[in-house]
């Protein structure tokens, strides 16, 4: 095995590891954006019936 073979190996062992890299990157950012997703969701659900909540709170104030 020549000292060109051996670079030619390196480089694409090299390459290859790059690969597994990005593409476990990439896994993890496909999960990502769901549960920040799913979060605000939540997030703006309890706002929601904080709202209501607090709306129908001011309409019996109002009546008194």
């Amino acid at each position: 095995m020549g000292p060109q073979m051996y670079l030619y190996e390196t480089a694409l062992e090299e390459h290859y590891h790059d690969l597994q890299r990005e593409a476990a990157k990439n896994r993890l950012l496909a999960h990502r954006p769901r549960h920040r997703l799913s979060r605000s969701r939540r997030v703006a659900g309890k706002l929601g019936v904080l709202l209501l909540k607090l709306g129908a709170l001011l309409k019996q104030f109002e009546q008194s």
